[in-house]
């Protein structure tokens, strides 16, 4: 048999496609092809992911430096706002003001004339103050140093010592003793001579020291009173010599205690106040910026702030995240296991 009747005789015999099979047939060639994307799909929309990110930073730094042209002054008055505390301090057990420090906040001129704490009226107390003032310049500070000394002799008290340097930058540093009953106008008229930078006040009560000292004065006065007139009906000169010895030693303690009772008293009647006065190169008061730079310090904060949000959120969603490619990775997996079964069963 010939090639040629091998051929014919098998197209003779070709079997026959069953209904289904040519169904199926129908069904695929009737569907659209599925076609993947191309690479310029691809690309263009990863390139408009890429122009979202920065229309996003632009948005934020816009934001940022909106806020921060609209509301510099609060970001001045915060970075120039003096510290508002005011810290009491009581000793237990001691009557009412037995001991009081009072640190004042720092404050600009219009508020140098507010009224200082005074001591209290009818007992013995320790006034101590300490005022860091800031002036203008070397002639400011020269005119504030007088006028310290002239307000110092017109309360009725003196000078401890007078430290005064000028140059490029002056500096005085002034020590004052004053009545204790003029204290607190020595600090409000001091406090005028210049932009307060820091205050300290300090009440110490002596009162309760004095009333022992008393008492302890008043003991030995009469145990000298007793030693003597024991020294006078001494029988023998051993005990007459003895008893004068104690006399001796009670009033060596006598004369200790008169002295400590009178540099009590003396801490009670004067106030002791420290005067620092500075100019405003040396005196550590930074000058507020100007609008624009307060403004682009608070678009930094803004955006320092806008930086650990996104951080925060980027922390919290990456587990959901995560998970949303895992899932999205196990369906395509799936889908493609089922179009090549469909496949291999066509």
């Amino acid at each position: 048999m010939t090639v040629n009747q091998i051929v014919d005789e098998l197209r003779a015999t070709r079997p026959a496609a069953g209904e289904a099979l040519r169904l199926q047939v129908l069904t695929h060639a009737s569907a659209p092809a599925v076609t993947e994307p191309s690479w310029r799909d691809r690309l263009r929309s990863r390139r408009r992911l890429l122009l979202a990110l920065p229309a996003a930073a632009g948005l934020a730094v816009v934001s940022a430096v909106a806020i921060g042209v609209t509301r510099p002054e609060q970001a001045a008055r915060e970075a120039t706002a003096p510290p508002a505390s005011v810290e009491l301090q009581r000793s237990a057990g001691t009557p009412q003001s037995a001991g009081m420090t009072l640190v004042g906040p720092s404050a600009d001129s219009s508020r140098a004339q507010e009224k200082a704490p005074a001591p209290f009226a009818g007992r013995a107390q320790r006034y101590s103050g300490s005022l860091t003032l800031a002036v203008e310049d070397t002639d400011a500070l020269s005119e504030a140093t007088q006028r310290a000394l002239s307000i110092a002799r017109d309360l009725g008290g003196y000078v401890v010592s007078v430290q005064y340097a000028t140059g490029d930058q002056g500096a005085a540093s002034l020590t004052l003793r004053v009545p204790s009953t003029r204290a607190a106008d020595a600090v409000t008229r001091l406090s005028g001579l210049g932009t307060i930078v820091a205050q300290n006040v300090q009440i110490d009560d002596l009162q309760e020291s004095l009333d022992t000292l008393d008492g302890q004065l008043e003991r030995l006065r009469a145990q000298i009173a007793a030693l003597t007139a024991a020294i006078d009906r001494a029988e023998t000169s051993a005990e007459r010599a003895r008893l004068l010895e104690r006399r001796a030693q009670a009033q060596a303690q006598l004369r200790d205690l008169r002295a400590n009772r009178a540099a009590t008293a003396e801490a009670a009647r004067n106030a002791t106040i420290q005067l620092d006065l500075r100019t405003e190169a040396s005196s550590g008061v930074a000058a507020p910026g100007s609008r624009l730079d307060r403004a682009l310090d608070k678009a930094l904060a803004i955006l320092a702030w806008e930086a650990v949000v996104v951080l925060a959120l980027a922390v919290a969603l990456a587990p959901i995240a995560l998970v949303a490619l895992a899932v999205w990775g196990a369906r395509r997996a799936h889908r493609r296991r089922e179009e090549d079964r469909l496949l291999a069963a066509s």
